[in-house]
């Protein structure tokens, strides 16, 4: 038995209106079966930010304020810090956990294995008066 052109609106009306969550809507019309299969592409998004842009160059700990870390991927993401050589001998608190800045410039400050949302607060701690450089986050998705 054919389709009908009417047939075929009302299902392509439900296959639009179907929400996201693996809705297939189906049509029968005497012993035939039609399945209209929807899927969406969603894209990987990730973000790291600090609130503080210019700290003063002060031995000791001074609040960077928090880092702001998003991303979707579902695979997970790292968060790496990238610094100038004058802050090698520096730390950086990340919810309290220290992470040494060595001579590498590049340095793993949090990760997940999965997708998600994380405020942590983060100190950097200066080995010495006048120690100047710059510092920077980036996130990148598994």
């Amino acid at each position: 038995m054919k389709l009908s052109k009417l047939g075929l609106v009302i299902a392509g009306l439900c296959a639009t209106v179907a929400p996201a969550s693996g809705f297939e809507p189906s049509v029968s019309v005497g012993a035939s079966k039609y399945t209209i299969a929807i899927s969406g592409f969603v894209p990987v998004i990730c973000r790291a930010n600090v609130e503080t842009s210019v700290i003063a160059p002060n031995a000791g700990t001074v609040s960077l304020g928090t880092l702001k870390e998003f991303c979707n991927s579902p695979a997970g993401y790292r968060v790496v810090a990238d610094y100038s050589p004058s802050l090698a001998n520096a730390k950086l608190l990340v919810d309290g956990q220290e992470v040494a800045l060595d001579e590498a410039g590049s340095v793993t400050v949090s990760q997940s294995d999965q997708a998600a949302i994380i405020n942590r607060a983060v100190e950097l701690q200066l080995a010495q008066d006048g120690q100047t450089g710059s510092l920077s986050f980036r996130i990148e998705p598994r």
